[in-house]
């Protein structure tokens, strides 16, 4: 994340880039996973097993520790995998025997890579939906409307049939105004879009947000053209075209 606090645009900004910020991967966001994951393990009666937030990676990985039996092992670990925001869950031996792993390690030894012809098929039904799609936000800033939310809610939808593939969003901006600046919006505005998904269920685990300015136009020559404006949705390291949301 990019620059967050240096500048804001309006209060209702400032709230929605501070939450953009956290929910993607600031401190208080973590914490607050936590908090939450701790509450649902006492929800359902599961006293005997605590909720630890790692700090080092910072991750929305939920250590859980408890001499318990197997069936309360279960029990656990779906009572605070259905937690808003977290990504996955591990017991405290296997986090300290090293085997917190990276997203690419833990994916191909769950089995849930996806071939590239599955990637080409999701990729290719995410193109689709974002053909006659827009997602706006408001001038200047990271806010999302209600009939962008309802984009994102589709968005989420397709890509909860894609397993093992990553996801990439990327922010575009147009050429106008200052490059530090736009930078910064791009950035903001992919991680808002990052962060809904992974309200929405997708899983965080697999979404990567990135901003990337003026950089890379989609209507080189013409820098203030609104089609530069737009969010793209990538899967995988297929070589199809990105599906774009415009501002």
């Amino acid at each position: 994340m990019n620059g967050f606090g240096k500048f804001l645009v309006g209060a209702a900004a400032t709230s929605l880039l501070a939450w953009g910020a956290h929910a993607v991967g600031g401190e208080s966001y973590i914490d607050s996973i936590g908090t939450n994951a701790t509450s649902a393990l006492q929800g359902a009666g599961l006293d005997g097993v605590t909720a630890i937030m790692p700090s080092e990676p910072l991750s929305r990985v939920v250590v859980l520790k408890g001499d318990v039996d197997d069936a309360t092992r279960e029990k656990a670990e779906a009572a605070v995998l259905a937690v808003p925001g977290v990504s996955r869950v591990m017991w405290d031996s296997d986090y300290e025997n090293g085997a917190f792993g990276d997203r690419a390690a833990d994916a191909a030894a769950t089995g849930e890579t996806a071939s590239e012809a599955e990637v080409a098929t999701c990729q290719g039904n995410l193109d689709e939906l974002m053909a006659s799609k827009v997602i706006n936000f408001r001038s200047g800033s990271a806010y999302m409307p209600e009939s962008s939310l309802v984009v994102v809610d589709e968005v989420a939808s397709a890509l909860k049939g894609c397993d093992g593939m990553a996801i990439a969003v990327g922010g575009h901006t147009d050429a106008t105004g200052s490059a530090e600046i736009n930078q910064q919006l791009s950035q903001e505005r992919a991680d808002a879009v990052a962060a809904a998904l992974a309200e929405r269920g997708v899983d965080a685990a697999r979404i990567t947000a990135t901003g990337y300015g003026s950089s890379k136009p989609k209507v080189p020559g013409d820098g203030a053209n609104e089609a530069n404006r737009r969010i793209e949705f990538t899967l995988g390291n297929t070589a199809a075209p990105a599906a774009e949301g415009g501002e």
